[in-house]
């Protein structure tokens, strides 16, 4: 029975390293034949599923390349490392392009020798528009976080470029969440041109068994009356802009049921009509309804952050609007609104601490006295109440914090490089960190085992976020997950909210396969050529084994810093073949068969051919044949064949068109340093002249090496 077999067994997966789960067995060779979008709960091996498939390819098409793209570098990383701890890969037969590799370099690599790329879609759609990259032999793309491809995102031009270009395209999507939106989840399988949805939850009788058990729970707490006074003050604010806006027939329902998305509809639909109002006091109206609609908005959020977050936030939020309040019209109205000048004395007065915040003390203090070994993750929506959650934990005994944040700097708030998140990731693996304070730079897809307990500072109304945040635990073991609210706010709406949207997505992809169309392809399905067992057995001696973490392999970093050495070497042999060949000069092809050249790959020697052509030194005088660039142009000066005779420290004596002797100087010369040696003869653009009654040459371009 295959329900019996213990590991996968595939000719280019790794004996014993893959455990045999039949839905993933199941869902590959669909995904094999068929566009498909997995949606599958995280923790239970989309990644695997991807590898498992693109085994199928490699192995059934000797030619083909493969894609596999996620949103962000260190995602792109980690698929990269579970590829080769499964995967029988040559260190060649991998390659991972990202923003840091140079595009110049990149189109080298879109036409070398590897299999499979690992990359991101921003990247991928650069080079196809760029035409560095070309999709035609590509027989299978990977789009993880697949949910993401929407409206502008890369990943919808990237899988309409590769089903144009492509012989025979085939597109696995992977995603926790599609969205509970019916029009966005059509989007996206649109967009993927999804033909087979293949969807689990834990429920499934296939799944179950590897479902590890994750316990939810809820925390409440009360607004301490302080709160409920400032509450009450924004409120009656937020209260006189909404009445405005129905007063004048921008929003048709009551203040207590306009919602944040009811208010950004109006602002989109009042943009609309200042555009195509031309009559000016009408477009007087529309900017004072736009400047009550933003006001609004401003407040409902100053609402929400003391509901949800404190004060703390509220005040860092506060003061950005006073900063900002010379660039943003509505800022500087509600600066000067007299009601904002009580709202700050309320704000900056001696108010308490968020409850939420000594209850999320008190549960990490509880939770390593039960488990010193234990590994937390905190989710929050904002940076300050992230870096102010830090500060609080610190003063927990036992508790070791950092934040997790993104990139991108803010006004006094520096974000995280990649090495730095991807260092932050270790020290929790290793236990030099026990908790992390994350925003939403942790939710999509990061892998990281040793979390035990994942703590919502707030509830989320996103369901894809919900299910992202909630996946960050229980993967290699059971786990915890809980959730604080404060009552009769903001928290509470988008708690019922979140789980509203769950169980609307669940219903909607479960009728998605009668709605998919058949993808009607240009070209008909390649007959397979699969790898003989000579192939195979060479590759097991070749493939590099990854049992940990993929150190035998070249990082990004190192392999574009070997690619650089190999091209300048490869640059200045090339060069010399060239300068032998003169004027007629060589073809790529022609090169490559040169038994000097032929270790370098055909990438490495484009790659030097380019880097001499924007140096100027070689220049392409037809397509595909190169000559050196003084050869290739009209001479200026006169040409002289040049011989070494003697070589002295310093100097050179050298024979002049076989008639006269010379004194050749370092200062003297350019062209290649290895033409400089005994009976080297070479043809260059140069001149005499006399210095204390001694002939000079002073040579300003080799034209041709000479025999």
């Amino acid at each position: 029975m295959l329900e019996a077999q213990k590991h996968f067994e595939h000719p280019l997966i790794w004996p014993g390293k893959v455990e045999f789960r039949l839905y993933q067995k199941r869902i590959a060779e669909i995904a094999s034949e068929r566009n498909t979008l997995v949606i599958l709960p995280t923790a239970l091996g989309k990644t695997v599923i991807s590898a498992i498939v693109a085994a199928n390819i490699l192995y059934n098409y000797r030619d083909a390349k493969i894609l596999v793209m996620a949103p962000t570098r260190p995602l792109v990383m980690q698929h990269r490392e579970t590829f080769l701890r499964i995967l029988k890969l040559r260190e060649r037969d991998t390659a991972v392009l990202t923003g840091r590799t140079p595009a110049d370099h990149r189109a080298a690599f879109w036409h070398g020798e590897s299999r499979i790329y690992f990359s991101t879609p921003q990247v991928v759609r650069n080079d196809l528009i760029e035409g560095r990259l070309n999709l035609e032999n590509f027989m299978l793309l990977v789009f993880d976080e697949c949910h993401r491809a929407v409206k502008e995102y890369a990943y919808t031009d990237v899988a309409r470029t590769y089903v144009m270009q492509a012989r025979y395209p085939l597109i696995l999507g992977m995603t926790a969440s599609p969205g509970s939106d019916l029009k966005r989840v059509h989007e996206v399988c649109r967009n993927l041109y999804i033909e087979r949805v293949e969807f689990r939850t834990e429920e499934d009788p296939d799944v179950k068994p590897y479902i590890h058990p994750i316990e939810i729970e809820w925390r409440r707490v009360n607004l301490p009356r302080e709160y409920l006074v400032i509450k009450a003050h924004i409120r009656n604010m937020l209260d006189r802009r909404l009445n405005w806006l129905i007063s004048n027939g921008i929003i048709k329902r009551k203040p207590e049921y306009v919602t944040r998305k009811c208010l950004i509809e109006a602002g989109d639909e009042l943009r609309f009509m200042l555009e195509a109002e031309s009559v000016e006091e009408e477009r007087g109206r529309l900017f004072a309804a736009i400047i009550n609609q933003s006001l609004a908005l401003t407040l409902f959020h100053m609402l929400e952050l003391l509901e949800t977050q404190g004060v703390h936030s509220l005040r860092a939020f506060m003061e950005k609007v006073e900063a900002e309040k010379g660039e943003k019209h509505s800022y500087a109205v509600l600066v000067n609104d007299p009601d904002y000048k009580s709202l700050k004395m309320l704000v900056w007065s001696a108010a308490p601490e968020h409850p939420k915040a000594e209850l999320l003390k008190q549960i990490v203090r509880d939770q390593l006295l039960r488990k010193p070994s234990s590994r937390m993750l905190v989710f929050t929506q904002y940076r300050d109440t992230a870096s102010h959650l830090v500060e609080q934990l610190k003063g927990v005994l036992g508790v070791r914090v950092e934040r997790f944040v993104g990139q991108a700097s803010k006004l006094n708030d520096k974000g995280l490089t990649q090495e730095e998140q991807a260092e932050r990731l270790r020290m929790l693996e290793d236990g030099e960190l026990n908790v992390l304070v994350a925003t939403s730079i942790a939710e999509e897809g990061l892998d990281i085992p040793a979390v035990d307990h994942v703590i919502f500072y707030e509830p989320i109304p996103s369901e894809i976020r919900y299910i992202q945040r909630k996946g960050r635990t229980g993967r290699k073991a059971p786990g915890k997950v809980t959730i604080l609210a404060t009552n009769e706010s903001l928290d509470m709406i988008y708690f019922y909210a979140s789980r509203k949207r769950v169980e609307k997505m669940r219903r909607i992809v479960e009728t998605l396969n009668l709605k998919l169309p058949t993808i009607l392809r240009r070209h008909a399905k390649p007959q397979p050529n699969p790898l003989t067992p000579h192939e195979i057995a060479e590759l097991d001696r070749e493939a590099v084994r990854v049992e940990v973490e993929p150190e035998a392999v070249k990082t990004e970093v190192e392999a574009v810093r070997d690619f650089n050495r190999k091209a300048a070497r490869v640059a200045r042999i090339a060069y010399i073949k060239l300068l032998e060949r003169g004027a007629e000069g060589l073809t790529v092809e022609q090169l490559s068969r040169d038994p000097e050249l032929e270790w370098a790959s055909p990438n490495v020697l484009r790659a030097a051919l380019g880097m001499m052509v924007n140096e100027e030194l070689v220049a392409e005088v037809e397509a595909g044949r190169y000559a050196v660039a003084s050869a290739a142009k009209p001479k200026v000066g006169r040409v002289y064949v040049v011989e070494v005779e003697k070589i002295y420290p310093g100097s050179a004596v050298v024979l002049v068109d076989e008639k006269w002797r010379a004194r050749l100087e370092p200062g003297d010369y350019e062209g290649p340093v290895s033409l400089i040696k005994k009976n080297s003869r070479f043809k260059a653009v140069a001149e005499l002249y006399r210095m204390n009654g001694v002939l000079h040459i002073r040579v300003k371009d080799v034209v041709q090496k000479l025999e």
